[in-house]
């Protein structure tokens, strides 16, 4: 039996992966895609990330609540959801260049379907997200087994920061090798996205063999007021305020590609991976931390401590990233300014990392102590509320993003006449004409995320410094 449990672990990992594959293509390339390679305007670009996540978030307790009544158990969603996923994330990657030489209708429809092409793809990820956070609950009943297992939740997170290190440079590459015009650019990205998204697919099919479809877990299929739980459950109430609070914490995924491509690396495809594995390895560090580190802190401080010191942690370094840049605004990139700021980002983002992969530990917490409240186990339902979450932090961080941009009047005809400028060889830092861009950047990648991670503890603090 513990073979048995052993294997089923190893093919959940396994799919893990395959599904981060797919989702690292479109969290880390395709707000990048939309506005630096069909060149939609920030404005737009806003508008279709932003109200595409935050509607996708909205109904993911309705998903949750839905899988948790519906008859079927949580292997059959993951088994049918690999192939649509993996197709609807190549269509994302399928789409015509914006220009003003199109007609209104062309650039409409651009815009039209670049919003349609994600909303769904967000619905269809949800659909096997939500059972992949659920299934450890399923497969390990005693909580120690459960806690190890999702503490190696970011094992499928670092492949996702694999990806997001390979993808653009490789688009780049081939961009290149196609023959380096806008036009290459796009088809570059969608023959990326087709390649990993096979590889992705397959992986994510070995989650759950034939036989697991069998297996049945117990569900709340006749309750008809799940949504209670959001104000009888201190604990998943204050998740979801804590989420809510923290919006802004996905700012450094949205702006990395950009600061990266135009600041440090000037499009330079070995220079972007480098950079994006510099900048990153704070994220990947802090997934490598949480798979032993999470069950310790869990153990000795509790999850809810753990939690907040790990915020806490993650703000100084950050606003001493953009203080950096204020007093070197065109020399980042020399070895002593970019040796602080990697050292910065990697504690900064460790940190932030841990937090994040801390919360689900949380969300399972607030599972276990509804069974002990009403003896009732929602955990799709739950556990929803973490992707929705995510998806809100996205969306948020997104339109802020846009509205950053459109600030400092960053348009797509300003889009297209940097690109040009890089091509001709020049480097844009050393430009006073990109000065407010680049201050805007690094405002978004350091000033922001900070702020996020002090607001994301205040709904613990009341409690830890109780007595009680």
């Amino acid at each position: 039996m513990k073979t048995k449990l052993h294997n089923e672990k190893t093919r959940y990992l396994l799919g893990l992966s395959g599904q981060n594959i797919l989702y690292a293509l479109v969290s880390s390339c395709f707000a990048y895609y939309l506005q630096f390679t069909i060149l939609i305007p920030a404005f737009w670009l806003g508008m279709i990330l932003s109200s595409a996540k935050i509607l996708d978030a909205v109904k993911d307790p309705f998903i949750g609540a839905f899988i948790n009544k519906s008859k079927w158990p949580l292997a059959n969603y993951i088994w049918y959801l690999p192939l649509p996923t993996a197709v609807i994330t190549v269509l994302c990657f399928f789409m015509r260049i914006y220009s003003d030489s199109n007609s209104t209708l062309t650039n409409s429809m651009i815009i039209i379907y670049g919003f349609v092409i994600f909303f769904f793809w967000e619905i269809i990820f949800s659909f096997g997200d939500i059972p992949m956070i659920s299934y450890p609950n399923v497969l390990c009943r005693e909580e120690r087994e459960r806690t190890k297992l999702l503490s190696l939740r970011p094992v499928g997170a670092m492949v996702c920061s694999i990806c997001c290190l390979i993808v653009q440079p490789l688009a780049f590459a081939v961009s290149g090798a196609l023959g380096g015009t806008q036009t290459d650019e796009r088809n570059s990205f969608f023959i990326i996205a087709l390649i990993f998204s096979i590889v992705g697919y397959i992986f994510y099919q070995l989650t759950v063999s034939k036989e697991q479809l069998k297996y049945t877990e117990k569900k709340s299929s006749n309750e008809k007021q799940q949504y209670r739980y959001i104000l009888t459950n201190p604990l998943l109430r204050k998740i979801i305020i804590s989420g809510l609070l923290s919006s802004m914490s996905s700012l450094q995924g949205v702006v990395l590609p950009a600061l990266v491509a135009f600041y440090f690396s000037s499009k330079n495809s070995g220079l972007t991976f480098l950079y994006t594995f510099l900048l990153g390895t704070g994220s990947f560090v802090g997934l490598m931390l949480s798979t032993f580190l999470v069950p310790i802190l869990s153990r000795k401080l509790g999850n809810e401590k753990s939690y907040v010191i790990c915020n806490l942690a993650s703000i100084l370094p950050n606003i001493m990233i953009f203080a950096l840049y204020l007093g070197n605004k065109t020399t980042m990139n020399t070895l002593g300014n970019f040796a602080f700021v990697f050292i910065l980002s990697l504690i900064s983002g460790s940190f932030m990392s841990l937090a994040s992969n801390i919360r689900t530990l949380l969300i399972d917490d607030a599972v276990e102590l509804e069974h002990k409240l009403s003896g009732k186990k929602p955990t799709a339902l739950f556990f929803s509320f973490q992707t929705a979450i995510i998806k809100i932090q996205s969306g948020v961080s997104s339109l802020i993003s846009s509205a950053g941009y459109m600030v400092i009047g960053f348009t797509s005809s300003e889009t297209a006449k940097l690109n040009e400028y890089i091509a001709s060889g020049f480097v844009a830092r050393e430009s006073t004409e990109y000065t407010d861009l680049f201050t805007m950047l690094f405002f978004l990648f350091g000033v922001l995320p900070a702020i996020s991670s002090l607001l994301a503890v205040i709904p613990f603090i009341k409690d830890l410094t109780s007595k009680n």
